[in-house]
């Protein structure tokens, strides 16, 4: 059995991934930090309308975690598998488990909420979680969980039950760390003006002016339902909590730099993610009451002053590292 603490990724109750929190718990278990794979998250697209029927917030483009910079600046890497052929065999994922945690490393596991006793969506959506198995009773068919973003510790599970609502595992190990995030200019400067980035630090605004113009324009389709509000916090989510991520990796390059700017960005990022949760719920209770034009209207308001504030913060991040190479 692997005695790891569950870790939450942020302070949040709900601005945050499950698997976000597994990585941050396994990584705070090695001795290490996990916050350079958010370097990216300040990147956002909106994506052309693929069907007259495409929900609006799933024309939202958010970057994933950065496993690259994972291993590169932390020296953890992280395997994500999507459970197919062989895998969708039961011996394959007993021996699988069996391996690794005999290798004294967890194994995230990845399955239908919908089956999880604990989960908020258990018996009521079908939406994906992750927990870390850190124990295996072969004999008695029991698997150990824990669950940092439901704060359980330890839980033992009849196997045949999770087997059969896994659909993705992921795979962690050590390796050795390539950079240094205390040497900050360098790394922000490579987070940030990197021309492999799809996005461009200057086309964020514009990214979500589009989106903020499209809700004033077309709202959201009334729906008073409790399944509608879940479904659409599911997607909706992914932009506050990715300014939440990137807020995190600017408060640990602070951390090592302690530079008024990146502290005030980290800050700002921080506000902006907490902003964007509160449009989220004003979305809500305006699609519940009928989708009216006059509660767009105040919600497009609020938004463009977000934007804006992202912009200058934006703005201000590329300048830092452009008198950084200068001072170099």
């Amino acid at each position: 059995m692997l005695n790891i603490a569950p870790i939450k990724s942020t302070p949040y109750p709900t601005l945050r991934s499950c698997i976000d929190d597994c990585i941050q718990s396994v990584a705070q278990w090695q001795g290490a930090d996990s916050k350079c794979m958010y370097g990216n998250a300040w990147q956002m697209s909106f994506a052309a309308q693929q069907s007259p029927d495409q929900p609006l917030i799933e024309r939202l483009m958010l970057p994933r975690i950065s496993t690259e910079s994972l291993s590169a600046y932390h020296g953890l890497t992280f395997s994500y598998i999507e459970r197919k052929g062989p895998a969708m065999d039961k011996n394959f994922m007993l021996d699988l488990l069996e391996s690794r945690l005999s290798s004294g490393m967890p194994v995230l596991v990845g399955f239908d909420s919908y089956d999880c006793p604990w989960c908020v969506a258990f018996r009521r959506l079908h939406t994906s979680h992750a927990c870390l198995a850190v124990g295996l009773d072969r004999p008695g068919n029991i698997i150990y969980l824990t669950d940092a973003y439901y704060g359980k510790e330890l839980e033992a599970i009849d196997f045949d039950i999770l087997e059969q609502a896994c659909h993705f595992y992921a795979l962690f190990d050590r390796c050795e760390s390539t950079h240094s995030y205390t040497e900050w200019q360098t790394t922000l400067q490579g987070m940030l003006t990197n021309q492999a980035n799809q996005v461009q630090p200057g086309e964020v605004a514009a990214n979500l002016q589009s989106y903020a113009g499209t809700y004033l324009h077309t709202g959201i389709p009334a729906d008073n339902s409790a399944e509608a509000g879940s479904r659409f916090k599911l997607y909706a989510n992914a932009l506050p909590i990715s300014r939440i991520r990137f807020s995190q990796f600017l408060q640990l390059l602070n951390r090592e730099a302690s530079v008024p700017a990146l502290s005030r960005a980290a800050e700002g990022y921080r506000h902006a993610g907490e902003q964007w949760d509160l449009i989220n719920q004003f979305m809500i209770k305006v699609m519940c009451s009928g989708n009216k034009p006059a509660g767009r209207q105040k919600i497009h308001r609020r938004m463009c002053e977000i934007i804006s504030l992202e912009e200058q913060q934006l703005e201000e991040l590329v300048q830092l590292t452009m008198q950084a190479g200068r001072a170099r």
